[in-house]
């Protein structure tokens, strides 16, 4: 048996070496904050996720906070099964007591492995497995099982860890970083380009090298050998809020310049357009017969989408016949919206105050 594993194991690592001397990167995808997917490559392949894997790591450690079953000032002893751990990692002693605070820092922005494995063993009450069966509950409700695997709280190599590789594709993870919006506390984290431990004594500086460009604010980065260098992250500008994943980038240096590149492209061909505020009026519009000349008509709901900046917009709007009195909220008329002559968006079209008095009818049909 442990002769088929060594065999399985050297195809595998061929296989991987050899693909990422081919290429720069194996598989990429970049959303937004809604789930809309611009640009992709190999996007539903499954590939070594290397610290990428401690996004979910992170997502269950702040659960717990939330649950109150830990807090930011617990301390966790160290033991030695976690000073072990190899890989990146933070200065540790046996016995030392580590705040909690301190191992997500570490884990968050320095990708430090033996402050993933305590944060999970603290959380697992000594049991990583506990961990890790929570890291794949927690796929499972999130609807992501299929497009990650997760074995460690550290994405290190079977090598070194004993386990199946942490395993992922591109979508399972845009997914993933996604649900981890949600997060306030671990994004502002990861958007630090340094830190401090120990009350001050060790600095951390992040591993993500172009924090700050292109509007970059996090998330995480990650590499072995099997990996190649990996990284999901997060940029805001001119109102898009994005996500970029790229999984097997062949170096820092590659990873890092594909990233740039197709950020500054995306942003260049596209922008936010907000196409509706519930609060500004839409248009007005002649009552006859009323105890009002005119009302302001309104949409339902705000909309705003991300578009090419070259696209053709149009308003469609339609009034329906109307009986006096209205009231307010009444709904008036229906819009749509079309992008490039395909229907974007539609909904009803309401009024904010009453109109009284005698019956009276309108209809109009107006394009803009």
């Amino acid at each position: 048996m442990k002769k088929i594993i060594i065999c399985f194991l050297i195809i595998f690592n061929f296989i991987y070496s050899n693909e990422n001397n081919t290429k720069n990167y194996r598989s990429y995808l970049l959303g937004d904050q809604v789930g809309n997917i611009y640009i992709k490559e190999n996007e539903k392949q499954l590939y070594p996720l290397a610290s990428v894997t401690k996004i979910m790591t992170l997502l269950v450690t702040y659960d717990a906070i939330k649950n109150k079953e830990i807090s930011l000032k617990d301390k966790v002893v160290i033991d030695n099964e976690i000073l072990k751990i190899n890989g990146s990692k933070v200065w540790m002693y046996e016995g030392q007591r580590i705040t909690v605070e301190d191992l997500i820092k570490a884990t968050a922005i320095h990708s430090a492995n033996n402050a993933a494995y305590a944060l999970a063993k603290y959380i697992g009450k000594g049991n990583v497995d506990t961990f890790i069966k929570r890291m794949k509950n927690k796929s499972i409700e999130l609807g992501i099982e299929n497009e990650v695997k997760f074995f460690t709280p550290t994405g290190l190599p079977t090598s070194m860890t004993g386990k199946p590789m942490d395993i992922g594709s591109t979508l399972g993870i845009y997914k993933l970083s996604l649900k981890a919006l949600e997060y306030e506390s671990l994004i502002n984290l990861s958007s630090k380009k340094e830190v401090t431990i120990y009350n001050g004594k060790q600095k951390l500086k992040n591993r993500n090298n172009i924090l700050g460009q292109q509007g970059i604010y996090g998330l995480k980065t990650g590499h072995h050998s099997q990996a190649g260098y990996n990284m999901s992250v997060l940029s805001k500008k001119d109102g898009m809020n994005i996500i970029y994943v790229v999984l097997g980038g062949k170096n820092e240096k590659e990873r890092d310049y594909k990233i740039l590149k197709d950020i500054t492209k995306f942003f260049d061909k596209y922008k936010n357009q907000i196409f509706l505020n519930k609060d500004i009026v839409l248009d007005n519009i002649e009552i006859k017969n009323g105890n009002k000349k005119n009302i302001d008509i309104y949409p339902e709901k705000d909309f705003s989408k991300i578009i090419k900046k070259e696209s053709t917009v149009k308003f469609l709007i339609e009034y329906y016949p109307i009986d006096l009195p209205l009231e307010e909220k009444d709904r008036v008329g229906y819009y749509k919206i079309l992008v490039n002559e395909e229907i974007l968006d539609e909904g009803n079209l309401i009024i904010k105050e009453e109109v009284l008095e005698n019956k009276g009818k309108f209809k109009k049909y107006k394009n803009i």
